[in-house]
């Protein structure tokens, strides 16, 4: 039981990294329908809750993890800034997803989840006291959990850090939030689950 408790925490603890704050939770439905998580790091410029309760402390920084969370009718008709989904459910075949995941400058689904590198390097501080984190949310998860196992997840063109993978009943995407902004081919994601 033990044992087991450390393992389940050890899990979380790499699960929940703060290279990986940051990102989308697609979790799609056999129908084709889901629910679309987003995770965001922000710099809020108001005060929150608990520094109204301290006394004597002259605050600097600020860092706010943002959470959101919405259906949608169709993987077809889901967009995330300039990122597309493209799939088919149905029809007998086996089911499949193509992501397209716009890479540069401007991309705009990379500024929706995070900050520049100079701010995220600043609220690494915030996120952790001891200094051991250089910066926060430096990398952008897309993960996607399906109503069955998945088949295969793979990415085009390859790129420095970007990682696609699978396990059960989800896909990953990991890149690098610096990779995501460099000049280069847009990324596209498969997926294919039963």
């Amino acid at each position: 039981m033990r044992k087991a408790l450390l393992l389940s925490l050890l899990a979380c603890s790499a699960a929940c990294s703060d290279k990986e704050l940051v990102g989308l939770h697609v979790n799609l439905r056999a129908d084709g329908s889901g629910v679309l998580t987003t995770r965001t790091l922000l710099e809020p410029k108001e005060a929150g809750p608990a520094e109204a309760k301290a006394q004597g402390v002259a605050w600097e920084h600020r860092a706010v993890l943002s959470l959101s969370q919405g259906s949608f009718a169709s993987v077809q008709g889901l967009q995330f800034g300039d990122i597309r989904f493209s799939g088919k459910t149905g029809d007998g075949e086996i089911p499949r997803l193509r992501v397209f995941v716009p890479r540069g400058p401007e991309a705009t689904w990379v500024k929706a989840l995070a900050p520049d590198q100079e701010t995220r390097k600043r609220l690494a501080k915030v996120q952790d006291p001891t200094g051991k984190t250089r910066e926060v949310g430096e990398n952008l998860l897309l993960e996607i959990q399906f109503p069955d196992l998945v088949i295969s997840s793979g990415v085009l063109p390859s790129g420095r850090g970007v990682e696609a993978a699978h396990e059960r009943n989800k896909a990953t995407l990991l890149v690098p939030a610096q990779t995501a902004i460099e000049k280069g081919e847009d990324l596209v994601w498969d997926i294919t689950w039963r």
